[in-house]
């Protein structure tokens, strides 16, 4: 992750989860003033995943067999946020 850059936007995808689908986060993006990427993942939420909100998010179930359990990407990324 690059330091001592201003981050000016942040755009999370959510996922629904479990039966009531409450929202968990699947995808998190951050760029500098310049639009320079400086932070582009795919999480794997906790918890049942049954509703990827594909029209939306444009996450598929393809993008979770890669993506970070939540967990690991708390604990490794805390430094952005």
């Amino acid at each position: 992750m690059a330091s001592n850059l201003e981050v000016v936007a942040m755009d999370c995808e959510m996922v629904g989860l479990g039966p009531g689908r409450e929202s968990g986060l699947a995808r998190c993006s951050l760029v500098d003033v310049h639009g320079t990427v400086l932070y582009d993942e795919f999480i794997r939420p906790e918890g049942e995943i049954t509703d990827y909100r594909t029209p939306v998010s444009g996450i598929t179930p393809w993008h979770m067999e890669a993506a970070r359990p939540f967990a690991v990407a708390r604990r490794e990324d805390s430094s952005c946020c």
